[in-house]
């Protein structure tokens, strides 16, 4: 399904389903007079969505993904290999590749629930997003759907928008609200992140739109300064076979693609106690 989209018209739909999830995100929240919110989401348009949403709306709120699947694995030539969709996809329009041989890629490239396994769109929102600032008590950029630390990553994000929300309303603490924490700085350290890390280019459509929201100046110039002084860390899936999110969360996650950037700025405001500086 997906692959046909990419070669038919339904590509058209894909970025302006953005808008209507950010629309939605605003509808439901000021519809029902919700005080604050919790933002669970995994995939394409729908990270993007939501932090555009919840930027417009600026209530107190925790932003936390779903989560990366574990990266597919086969056997093949006496050699196991590390494998996602992507690769599926591309074995299944060889016409080298035998039918029984694509079978078999097809049966273990989607091996668990989540996101897909590489660094592609979904990914790095997620991470952006992390690196932005409105997320759980926890890194969740790259912390795969099945591990176990996700319940208490859900746990700590239940408790901290409690804690978000009474400070807001009750002591007038609007520090955490999320226009005060996407700043500027908070931008390029996403970009900065996203550069070193080889993300998506639908970032750069994404973060835009959503300075936009959070009427930070932030532009294509600023990108480009960033792209000519960050340089790209390492490789992942889909641009190697070899190393997928699960991976980069072994090695650190965002907070060690970050560290190792270096940070565009001081320590920025974040939800949670760690920083990215």
């Amino acid at each position: 399904m997906m692959a046909s989209r990419w070669v038919t018209g339904g590509m058209l739909y894909s970025l302006p389903s953005r808008e209507l999830i950010a629309d939605s995100v605003e509808y439901m929240v000021n519809a029902h007079c919700a005080d604050a919110m919790v933002c669970i989401s995994n995939c394409d348009k729908i990270n993007p969505g939501d932090a555009d949403g919840l930027l417009r709306l600026n209530i107190p709120v925790i932003f936390v993904s779903g989560g990366p699947m574990e990266a597919g694995k086969t056997k093949l030539s006496d050699k196991i290999i590390k494998l996602d969709l992507v690769d599926a996809m591309i074995q299944g329009a060889d016409p080298k590749v035998s039918d029984e041989q694509s079978d078999q890629v097809e049966r273990s490239a989607c091996p668990t629930c989540g996101s897909c396994s590489g660094d592609v769109h979904r990914y790095s929102m997620n991470c952006l997003t992390e690196a932005l600032g409105p997320v759980s008590a926890g890194a969740h950029g790259s912390l795969l759907a099945t591990h176990a630390d996700r319940k208490q990553l859900f746990l700590n994000a239940g408790k901290r928008i409690v804690e978000l929300t009474k400070r807001y309303y009750e002591q007038d603490d609007a520090s955490a609200l999320p226009r005060n924490i996407a700043s500027k700085a908070a931008f390029e350290n996403a970009m900065t992140l996203d550069i070193a890390m080889g993300g998506s280019t639908n970032t750069v459509l994404h973060l835009l739109a959503a300075a936009q929201e959070a009427e930070i100046d932030f532009t294509m110039s600023d990108i480009d300064k960033l792209s000519r002084k960050v340089p790209q860390l390492c490789k992942v899936a889909p641009s190697t076979q070899k190393y997928h999110m699960e991976d980069v969360h072994r090695a650190g996650g965002v907070l060690g693609y970050s560290g190792r950037a270096g940070s565009r700025r001081a320590a920025q405001p974040r939800r949670e106690k760690t920083c990215l500086a």
